[in-house]
């Protein structure tokens, strides 16, 4: 019953085009094309440099030449705001900072070689980067005494080299396993609970009786302390799909979705809190609508539909009647399916705008709605849902909101099982925000449908040297059921 338009629709978005579409809003740090084209100049300079100084000496023009190109390519990135810029290797595949350069790794090839023939594998180029110490770098780079970053390191300090760090990639350093999974059962534990305050709400209001909002305030303080210390793990909660139990995991599903994109939207701490509580209570108008109706597996009459809208009403009178002292939950649950063009219900009064919050709240809901299996139907595959919500901007969603959302998801999110391309199975474990369609899986099983005792995690953005290619990509998104994964949360 949410607002997203028809899913079947064949005019949808492939995952390549909403990459394409999305990137301008990625949260990576060349998504603008004028940082992107001077990343790739320095990866350009660098080549180039330790080309020509394989061939001629040092003093040669070429050289010279090359080498202030080089220096050049860095102060260009300093006037734009970097203090330093780090080129990183990781499967010999090149990274600008945390982005991937796929082309540049196979064009650049040489240089990657050598870099990882002398130990090293991440190169910082500090703001006081000079002549000197290009100089010296490239002259690293060919000299075959040095073997190891060690060496390296020292010919720079005796050339005295302030310019430049080198050190072992550690672009892909998780927190630590003991750490991680600290945070990963603190998440668990918060959302649990939150599941059983927003149950006994349930009760409360069903009753007839008025229900405590300060453990549900509590759960939204915790869930954003578990935000705010591991958005992975809170963000992989939302794979979290209770069948028995859908409306309770479907609000704090939202509540979550929320919070995240409330704090990609750069919301202060009061507004995610009230953003928090509005995404948990927006909904529970339903409490006054028959079960029957709720869950009726066929369409609704006339009389039935109008009943369901009722709740948002419903829902606007039962939080007025608590008195809150924040009155975003009770506007919310009033306006959350009045749609971005207005045309949803309740029917606005005069020149009434939708507030952010309930624009948030909708789209959220409709994302965690359509990707959970109901009784009535199946689920829809992420990546689809995602396809929808866009195709369903300037309409019912803000065109802004959701471009931000599926930006913060990834077009394939945490927890969505996916086919690679030698036909094995894995599951999104993170989103690359710089690739949306290469994210870091875990390898479930191989080809022949093997499940593998300990998941491999591969980053789909690593580069085949040969080809240039990417070594492995996402064929397509399955429902997870039809892969023979119950919980995908355990994977996360």
């Amino acid at each position: 019953m949410s607002d997203a338009v028809d899913p079947t629709n064949d005019d949808l978005q492939s995952a390549p085009e909403m990459a394409n579409e999305i990137a301008s809003n990625a949260r990576a740090p060349f998504a603008d094309p004028a940082r992107l084209a001077k990343a790739k100049e320095l990866l350009r300079a660098l080549a180039v440099s330790h080309t020509n100084a394989g061939l001629y000496p040092t003093t040669h023009p070429l050289v010279g030449q090359s080498l202030g190109e080089l220096v050049t390519a860095v102060e260009a990135l300093r006037d734009d705001g970097f203090s330093s810029v780090t080129i990183n290797i990781y499967k010999r595949t090149l990274f600008v900072e945390n982005q991937v350069f796929p082309e540049e790794s196979m064009t650049h090839r040489k240089t990657v070689e050598d870099l990882l023939a002398h130990g090293i594998s991440a190169l910082t180029l500090l703001a006081t980067f000079n002549l000197r110490d290009a100089t010296a770098l490239v002259e690293a780079l060919s000299d075959d005494s040095i073997a190891d970053l060690e060496a390296a390191r020292r010919m720079f300090e005796r050339r005295g080299v302030v310019g430049v760090e080198l050190s072992e990639t550690a672009l892909f350093e998780e927190a630590g396993e003991e750490e991680e999974q600290e945070n990963k059962v603190a998440a668990r534990q918060t959302y649990d609970a939150g599941v059983e305050a927003m149950r006994d709400v349930e009760t409360q209001t069903k009753l007839g009786k008025v229900f405590d909002v300060e453990p549900l305030q509590h759960m939204v303080s915790n869930m954003l302390d578990n935000l705010f210390r591991d958005p992975a793990a809170v963000l992989g909660l939302t794979a979290i799909k209770g069948h028995d139990d859908y409306t309770l995991n479907h609000s704090i599903n939202v509540c979550i979705l929320s919070l995240s994109l409330g704090a990609s939207l750069g919301l202060d701490n009061v507004g995610l809190r009230s953003l928090g509580l509005s995404a948990l209570l927006y909904d529970l108008g339903k409490v006054r609508i028959p079960e029957d109706i709720l869950n009726k597996q066929g369409p609704l009459t006339t009389d039935e539909w109008h009943i369901v809208k009722s709740h948002t009403k419903e829902g606007a009178d039962l939080l007025k009647r608590i008195q809150l002292v924040d009155e975003m939950p009770m506007v919310v649950a009033y306006e959350h399916h009045q749609r971005h063009d207005l045309q949803g219900y309740p029917e606005p009064q005069g020149d009434q705008e939708q507030h952010l919050f309930s624009k948030v709240v909708a789209l959220c809901d409709a994302y965690d709605a359509m990707t959970t299996r109901r009784p009535f139907r199946r689920e829809i595959r992420p990546d689809k849902a995602l396809a929808v919500l866009m195709q369903g901007r300037g309409k019912a969603y803000d065109p802004a909101l959701t471009k931000s959302l599926v930006a913060m998801l990834g077009i394939y999110p945490m927890g969505a099982v996916v086919h690679l391309d030698d036909q094995s199975t894995a599951v999104v474990f993170r989103v690359n925000t710089d690739d949306l369609l290469h994210p870091r899986v875990k390898l479930l099983a191989d080809a022949h449908g093997r499940w593998r005792e300990d998941p491999e995690v591969l980053d789909l953005r690593v580069v085949d040297p040969e080809t240039g290619e990417f070594a492995r990509s996402i064929v397509e998104c399955v429902p997870a059921s039809d892969a023979g994964i119950d919980d995908v949360w355990q994977y996360l």
